[in-house]
């Protein structure tokens, strides 16, 4: 054995979510307020996720928060994949991935997108 489980780990890991989530965040520059309104997500949920480094809110949230912060389709897979999550290949996550690919960020767009293909929405 060339080094134990403990050491594989540590190389191993990822960034946590919650990490990646702020240092994009920081990055685009915005204040906490204008993305949670943005993805229309209530303050102590957000709350929750600053404050808890180990909380993973629900797939569609972070699907929202990468739209809200209009992450190209690699920061948004690097962030979803980062909670565990990833875009499979049904219609719901082809349809954001077409917006993705389309730079279609708006919440209400791509909402009627998915209604309309899909009976579903964000």
């Amino acid at each position: 054995m060339k080094e134990s489980p403990k050491d594989y780990l540590s190389h191993s890991k990822s960034e946590n979510f919650n990490d990646l989530l702020f240092s994009f965040i920081d990055e685009k520059g915005c204040k906490d307020s204008e993305i949670y309104k943005k993805v229309d997500i209530d303050r102590k949920l957000f709350s929750k996720i600053r404050c808890n480094n180990d909380y993973i809110p629900r797939r569609n949230t972070i699907i929202k928060l990468c739209l809200a912060l209009e992450l190209d389709k690699v920061k948004f897979n690097k962030l979803l994949n980062s909670a565990g999550y990833c875009l499979r290949k049904n219609k719901f996550d082809l349809i954001i991935t077409y917006c993705l690919d389309n730079n279609i960020y708006d919440l209400n767009i791509i909402n009627d997108y998915l209604y309309t293909y899909v009976d579903a929405v964000l």
